[in-house]
């Protein structure tokens, strides 16, 4: 292997040539393009209020070629270099054919099926010329489940960077993160050293653009850069994960590049629901929208520059969590749960619109009855699942207690008690939307003779027949965990459950609709037994289109104030009302006291006055609630 190479100028040099190249490209693209007719007019999704130059991914193609070639120039007389970039020749092709497809399209907008047809064209090259998705984790793929596989993730890649690329500095700066995380997976994998300079020299190119695409952007990179970008990662994701034989290091490239495949997969869910489930016909799955990552992003920001380095410390976040896998891999049990908290974290704190689709088409889509009998009747599926799912994370948790593999036997051992003790209970009736305490109280002895139950069986097995070959006091710790955890997921899928049908639905409606004038500020005045209905009366009683945002509660009560009751913070008394309203201000007070003193109501309705916000009083009596029930003169006659 050459020393030039290796060595540390050498490592610096061509990236550094890219970076110079894509910048002076850039500057000439800005002055050159709207005269070629590649500008890019503000309307429609367009965040921009004047025209842009368009197409500025020419300047990261040509400098990147550019430094590539000086490159092998300095070294292809190696045999082993040369031997390198050969690899590398396959990818010349569609980078051609993509970058014809980018610059017309930026020129004259083509149709998203000929752009499909392109990538799934490009896609099949790669297959038949050695370098799609042949091998995965050391395991070879038949043709019939390689084509497929290479199909989705190159045309999957490639629009990814396609619809991230919505704001200025979005997908050069994920690129360069994506480019550099992936230099150093190489290098942990022993790849070529000439990969890993390719790699620095792409990441040179989008720095060089980025430089003039920031915010506020003077050139956008258009269908030819981001497109071109795409390709080039599922390109080289495709290549490297050949070597990489554990699913720790297969994990890299993706978390690599986790931020589009994650915006792309709430594209995809979100376009489905809305065209196939909503039935709305102006909804097209190839066509763009307003609700990508950034844009959400941005509504809570303000700014392009700030959304642009939230999504950046995104991307950084996915990336020391996956290369952390990779050097820390003995730890893996603990780090595929703190990997799985991000994206929990992610999924809800970004993915409100696509779970909001999601349950309003499932609500929407069956009869009130028939809804509910399909919540009670699929409940025994949920649980076994649950309860699978509690034994694999303690396999996981405890590879060593489980010498061998596991077989179809240890799960029925494991699982079954569950599932019978449930099901023969009779305790499936409940419809777990309205449950009483003493349904979970049930549900709680039911898990613990179920546990007692199957730990039985597994003991005597273990002292008559040596079943699962480890001794007495190991399975007692592997099975407490077992139990611990399939007792957390039956109970959580159930909180789970009621805290979005009463509470978290109402949440994501008021989040989705915060330009919704209708929607009004509250502070209810009481904390106590009123409060709580009330809140029951705006949860679970009113319908969707009268929302309530509830932003917190004032009680005179000094015992409650800055603690949290029915969900919601006390933030004080009444005569601290001035401080609390410019703390957070409300439009809507809502008196929740059944007998309320008048100098307090008075005290009330002044403030009201001074600031115009609303009063309303709630009130609930058996003289309302219940009334004698008479027939009808009708059913008299």
């Amino acid at each position: 292997m050459s020393e030039a190479v290796l060595s540390l100028s050498q490592w610096i040099t061509y990236p550094l040539a890219a970076i110079l190249l894509s910048m002076i490209g850039t500057r000439l693209c800005i002055t050159i393009l709207p005269h070629m007719g590649l500008l890019d007019l503000p309307r429609g999704r367009h965040q921009h209020a004047k025209a842009v130059p368009r197409g500025g991914g020419i300047a990261i193609v040509i400098s990147f070629f550019i430094s590539l070639g000086l490159l092998y120039l300095s070294c292809g007389s190696n045999p082993a270099f040369s031997k390198a970039f050969k690899s590398f020749c396959p990818f010349l092709l569609p980078a051609l054919a993509i970058f014809i497809t980018g610059v017309l399209d930026d020129r004259f907008e083509l149709r998203s099926i000929v752009k499909l047809l392109v990538q799934i064209g490009i896609a099949i090259y790669l297959y038949f010329a050695g370098h799609g998705i042949h091998i995965l984790m050391g395991t070879d793929l038949p043709a019939y489940i390689g084509i497929p596989l290479t199909i989705c993730w190159v045309v999957g890649i490639v629009n990814a960077f396609n619809l991230i690329d919505g704001l200025d500095g979005i997908a050069a700066g994920l690129a360069s993160i994506s480019a550099i995380s992936m230099a150093l997976w190489s290098l942990t994998i022993q790849a070529n050293p000439i990969s890993v300079v390719i790699l620095l020299i792409f990441c040179g190119s989008c720095l060089g653009f980025l430089r003039y695409n920031f915010s506020p952007a003077k050139i956008f990179m258009g269908d030819t850069g981001s497109m071109f970008i795409g390709l080039f990662f599922a390109y080289i994701s495709m290549t490297e994960s050949t070597k990489a034989i554990t699913i720790t290091s297969l994990l890299v490239p993706l978390m690599a590049i986790g931020i589009p495949i994650f915006d792309v997969f709430l594209a995809i869910w979100r376009r489905f629901f809305r065209r196939y489930i909503k039935h709305d016909q102006s909804v097209s799955i190839m066509e763009g929208d307003h609700d990508h990552l950034h844009h959400r992003i941005m509504k809570e920001q303000g700014t392009q520059r700030r959304t642009a380095y939230i999504i950046y410390s995104l991307a950084i976040l996915l990336t020391v969590c996956s290369m952390t896998m990779v050097f820390l891999e003995e730890h893996l049990p603990s780090l595929i749960f703190v990997v799985v908290l991000i994206a929990i974290f992610c999924i809800v704190r970004y993915a409100h619109i696509e779970i909001l689709d999601t349950i309003s088409s499932v609500a929407s889509g069956f009869a009130v009855p028939h809804r509910n009998f399909i919540l009670t009747a699929i409940h025994p599926v949920i649980d076994t699942t649950l309860v699978l799912l509690a034994f694999i994370a303690t396999v996981l948790i405890r590879p060593t207690v489980l010498q061998d593999s596991f077989s179809l036997l240890h799960i029925l051992i494991f699982v079954a008690p569950f599932t019978c003790c449930l099901c023969i209970s009779g305790i499936y009736q409940t419809f777990w939307l309205r449950a009483g305490i003493a349904q979970y109280y049930k549900l709680s002895h039911l898990c613990i003779l179920a546990g007692l139950i199957g730990f039985t069986i597994i003991s005597l097995g273990v002292y008559k027949f040596n079943f699962m070959h480890v001794d007495l006091q190991t399975l007692s710790s592997f099975y407490l965990l077992f139990f611990l955890l399939a007792c957390m997921f039956i109970f959580g899928e159930r909180f789970l459950l009621r805290y979005l049908e009463s509470f978290g639905f109402r949440k994501m409606i008021i989040r989705n609709r915060t330009s919704d004038k209708t929607i009004s500020r509250t502070m209810i005045y009481g904390g106590g037994l009123f409060c709580r209905l009330y809140l029951t009366n705006v949860y679970c009683g009113a319908s969707p289109e009268k929302v309530v945002d509830v932003c917190g509660i004032i009680d005179d009560d000094f015992a409650l104030h800055h603690l949290t009751v029915y969900g919601f913070k006390v933030h004080g008394g009444l005569a601290d009302i001035e401080r609390i309203y410019k703390r957070t201000p409300f439009d809507k007070i809502v008196i929740a006291l059944k007998n309320l003193p008048e100098e307090r109501k008075n005290i009330i309705l002044d403030f009201a006055e001074q600031k115009n916000i609303a009063v309303q009083i709630f009130t609930c009596s058996e003289q309302e609630l219940f009334v004698p029930a008479e027939k009808t003169d009708q059913a008299k006659k």
